[in-house]
């Protein structure tokens, strides 16, 4: 996501990686070859590529740690008493194929809901740690509260497509609280057999569901509303599955199946296994490309090393001399890029694949003049290629309504007044075919 998504929000929304595309757009290492110029074996990431704060997060922009499997993504913000987890799904989106020069009208991509976790008795803590390891694409948050050792894990599944977060304790019975799920819409959300779930429409016909699995060791479950309370459990399992009715086709109208099938599908696999067994599959998937590049600029000093990342980044601003952070900001990149595009799914926006808003900057849309390509710099040269695809199957999705739009265009009309032959786009436009703005001739 590098220089585009610095001018328009993504990096900058990371407080303590906000100089990864400076980085990455500087001098991305291309994949290793040996001396004949064949490519060399994936190897592993011989340094912790680890983000990590002593405090959780309290700004959105700035501080939360995203996750993402190219098309569901989440921030996690690391509460004690109060645990926030803002969702997103990249096929949510107002707006539809009409094309306009009014940015407003474009449609918008929208946040999806929040997951909160409540556990009374918990806002005293010791030894927090909050963290985001990039390497296994796992965020993690430990700390200790009224003798009790808490640890959770949190991560975003592309082999099985859900959200998914771990609660464990060193001590039997440790977890009593709350699960609340919302909808950014005003949803009602229903509540039956230890599950979460609502669903709804938007005013362009486009169809949406989010449900929450919550499974329990030990104790009790409580269904109630929108919220599933829980007593004396010794750990918590939550698996989260999102969708719409989008398809990629212009044929089809962008309209696929309803995505209840889908999801009920989803959760009714993940149940069936431990957590271990999502996590192991989802790191390997995930390190199946990450691992295929390294980037080594030296070792940086123990004590600087041993900092919270924020605090590693300002001493860095003043100072340098931190190597190991610059090479994290490279990696940073290539786990982003990652995290928000895979084969089969929508590509990256101006935001990658995390939003809160439902009136985002430029409508977190993309932006064709550069900003979309951008993204994509480091795609090819960072041996990401696969990534690469969503990109270009947007494009081929849209090539007919682009075609309709630019055969309308007085701008594209030759002396004859026949049109032109081909395709343009505007510079504004959304997941169906719709374009806004000026042209880009």
């Amino acid at each position: 996501m590098f220089v585009a998504i610095c001018r328009f929000g993504l990096a900058a929304r990371f407080g303590a990686v906000a100089a990864l595309c400076l980085a990455a757009a500087s001098g991305p290492v291309p994949a290793q070859r040996n001396r004949t110029g064949a490519r060399a074996a994936p190897h592993a990431v011989t340094r912790p590529l680890v983000l990590w704060y002593d405090r959780p997060a309290l700004a959105w922009m700035t501080e939360a740690l995203p996750i993402g499997n190219g098309r569901l993504g989440a921030m996690v913000f690391g509460g004690t008493a109060d645990e926030r987890i803002q969702f997103n799904e990249n096929s949510l989106w107002t707006g539809t194929e009409v094309n306009t020069e009014d940015h407003a009208k474009e449609g918008a991509y929208q946040s999806f809901g929040d997951i909160r976790i409540r556990l009374p008795g918990q806002t005293s803590r010791t030894r927090y740690r909050r963290s985001l390891d990039i390497s296994r694409a796992i965020a993690g948050v430990e700390y200790t509260a009224n003798g009790i050792t808490y640890r959770r894990e949190y991560l975003a599944s592309h082999p099985d497509e859900v959200i998914a977060v771990r609660l464990e304790a060193d001590s039997p019975g440790g977890y009593t609280g709350e699960i609340e799920l919302s909808g950014a819409h005003g949803d009602h959300v229903s509540s039956a057999d230890g599950r979460l779930s609502f669903s709804g429409q938007l005013d362009n016909g486009e169809r949406y569901e989010a449900a929450l699995l919550v499974l329990n060791d030990g104790g009790s479950l409580h269904s109630s509303g929108a919220k599933i309370a829980f007593d004396g459990c010794d750990a918590l399992t939550l698996y989260l599955a999102a969708g719409t009715d989008y398809a990629p086709d212009y044929r089809r109208l962008w309209r696929g199946t309803d995505p209840h099938g889908r999801i009920e599908g989803q959760l009714r696999a993940v149940a069936r296994r431990p957590f271990t067994s999502i996590a192991a599959a989802h790191e390997r998937d995930f390190r199946a490309l990450f691992d295929r590049v390294s980037l080594d600029l030296g070792a940086s000093p123990v004590d600087r090393a041993a900092l919270p990342t924020d605090q590693r980044l300002a001493e860095n601003a003043k100072s340098g001399g931190d190597p190991e952070l610059e090479a994290l900001y490279f990696q940073f990149g290539r786990y982003l890029l990652i995290s928000s595009s895979r084969p089969g799914t929508l590509p990256a926006n101006l935001q990658g694949l995390w939003n809160e808003s439902n009136n985002p900057p430029w409508n977190c849309d993309y932006h064709s003049n550069i900003n979309f390509q951008m993204n994509y710099w480091a795609a090819e040269v960072t041996n990401l290629s696969e990534c690469h695809l969503a990109m270009l199957d947007m494009i081929r999705s849209a090539i007919e309504p682009w075609r309709r739009q630019t055969e309308a265009a007085p701008e594209f009309r030759l002396a004859s007044g026949l049109p032109v032959r081909g395709w343009a786009i505007r510079t504004e436009s959304n997941i169906w075919g719709g374009t806004t703005w000026n042209w880009n001739k």
